[in-house]
């Protein structure tokens, strides 16, 4: 025979924060912007972490800019020139064309964007290394900050 087990009630607290949830089609911009909100969690704990590890921050810093700056400059839906070979991965030639179509950034990009742009464009230095005895990253802050910062100014041009 089986017995029945009284159980008492569960009771307590609890908090729960939602994350907004936009639905929106799998096209740019919403793509672009989309890794880079996903991949900017991941830039805040290697930037938190004593000491940062310098290249995988960079790394991820980098794809998360190139894919703000992509997000912005394909808000008509079409990604079309982001494809040509001379800019894809230029992040300082990213920015000059976002802020010239009018992103709320300033004309000369802050220094940590100049240095990931020269390690983020060909040869590739942050993925393969090539030829390289040392690399020179940006320090964890402004940059952090200031990429944090500038998915909200993207997110709130795109509307």
């Amino acid at each position: 025979m089986l017995g029945v087990i009284a159980m008492e009630p569960i009771t307590g607290t609890a908090s729960i924060t939602l994350q907004p949830v936009t639905i929106a089609a799998a096209a740019p911009p919403h793509t672009y912007f989309g890794v880079a909100q996903s991949m900017m969690p991941g830039v805040k704990v290697l930037a938190a972490a004593s000491p940062p590890p310098a290249l995988a921050l960079a790394l991820v810093a980098a794809h998360v800019l190139e894919c703000l700056l992509k997000a912005y400059l394909s808000r008509d839906g079409s990604d079309a020139v982001l494809k040509n070979p001379d800019v894809r991965h230029d992040l300082n030639a990213l920015w000059g064309m976002a802020f010239a179509q009018g992103l709320r950034v300033p004309e000369v990009p802050p220094s940590w964007v100049d240095c990931l742009s020269g390690l983020h464009k060909w040869p590739y230095y942050l993925r393969y290394s090539a030829g390289v005895h040392g690399i020179v990253s940006p320090s964890a802050e402004p940059m952090t900050s200031e990429l944090a910062a500038l998915l909200e100014i993207v997110r709130g041009q795109l509307g």
